[in-house]
């Protein structure tokens, strides 16, 4: 492999190090009011401490990657597949419908479900059950569950209105 950017990389690295170490030195001669010694000291002190650096050489490399070359790519245009162009063609005129095969969640699930077998009550439900409660004096500590049928379709719609609304 090429070094050259190695090099560069060291030489850049000790040439800032020996011009902060410069620079340090001529703005402590510059500080007590000798700016000619300053600007020699400086001068100086960068290139001894370049030169220093550069005679410190890097640890030989105890693992040696051995260079490869890269493996040619082809690149193929083919015709399109036949079962791309299957998708392409027109769908009948037929409605599509939408068939609810999920399956019921166990009752001890921990998963909660977006269209669940028992949706929530609407307002007129919650009123009843409310009523009913406050009827018996309010004794009893559970209240009926009301099962409901479940139209999935009615259900997505629900959702989906609930959704846009919280969006507006």
């Amino acid at each position: 492999m090429d070094r050259g950017g190695d090099e560069l990389i060291g030489w850049s690295i000790d040439g800032l190090a020996a011009g902060l170490l410069g620079m340090a030195g001529g703005a402590c001669l510059l500080l007590l009011g000798l700016p000619r010694e300053a600007i020699v000291a400086a001068t100086l002190l960068c290139l001894g401490s370049l030169a220093l650096l550069r005679q410190v050489r890097p640890e030989a490399r105890r693992f040696r990657v051995r260079s490869f070359d890269l493996p040619p790519v082809e690149f193929t245009v083919s015709e399109p597949e036949a079962h791309v162009l299957e998708l392409t063609e027109l769908v009948a005129d037929e409605p599509l419908e939408l068939v609810d095969e999920l399956p019921e969640a166990p009752e001890d699930s921990r998963v909660v479900q977006l269209f669940a077998p028992r949706p929530l009550p609407t307002p007129g439900e919650l009123a009843r059950r409310i009523d009913h409660h406050l009827e018996q004096g309010g004794e009893s500590h559970g209240g009926k569950v009301l099962e409901l049928e479940v139209d999935a379709a009615a259900a997505l719609r629900q959702a989906l209105g609930d959704l846009r609304r919280s969006l507006a």
